[in-house]
């Protein structure tokens, strides 16, 4: 796991579609940015919630089991404790930078929920706009019948 521009060895505990939980002995704080790397693959990640030994992060992408526990992954998770430290000289996965990456995306997600708020914000003033028409038109006609 890369925090705070340094690597550690952490332990995957528990892994869900977006998330998963891991111990370690640095513990990163709620809130925080994670890059987990495990072979080829690279987890994104903001910490959702801590303990002492243990932290929960809420994953940018879906993860899958699969990638957790392919053999070319398992194979470079037992090479030496130098391979981890040569590991941070070099960034896994395309080179963007996880917490820009991340940001980005939460700002693309926040613009769609607005965009679908105006939207249908707009359906519904225009739908009560029709509906008030059609009764004070009605209403209307009926009030200049009796004036007659």
């Amino acid at each position: 796991m890369r925090l705070d521009g340094s690597w550690a060895s952490i332990t995957i505990l528990n892994i869900s579609s977006r998330g998963l939980m891991a111990r370690t002995g640095r513990v990163p704080s709620p809130r925080s940015y994670v890059e987990i790397s495990r072979g080829s693959h690279v987890i994104i990640g903001k910490v959702v919630w801590q303990d002492d030994r243990h932290f929960g992060i809420r994953t940018q992408d879906p993860v899958s089991l699969d990638m957790m526990i392919d053999a070319r992954a398992a194979s470079l998770a037992d090479s030496s404790a130098d391979a981890v430290a040569d590991h941070g000289a070099h960034r896994p996965g395309n080179g963007v930078d996880p917490v820009e990456a991340f940001e980005r995306n939460r700002q693309r997600a926040a613009l769609g929920q607005f965009a679908v708020i105006v939207a249908g914000g707009a359906t519904l003033v225009a739908a009560i706009g029709i509906v008030l028409h059609r009764l004070l038109g009605e209403s209307i006609w009926v009030v200049i019948a009796h004036l007659s």
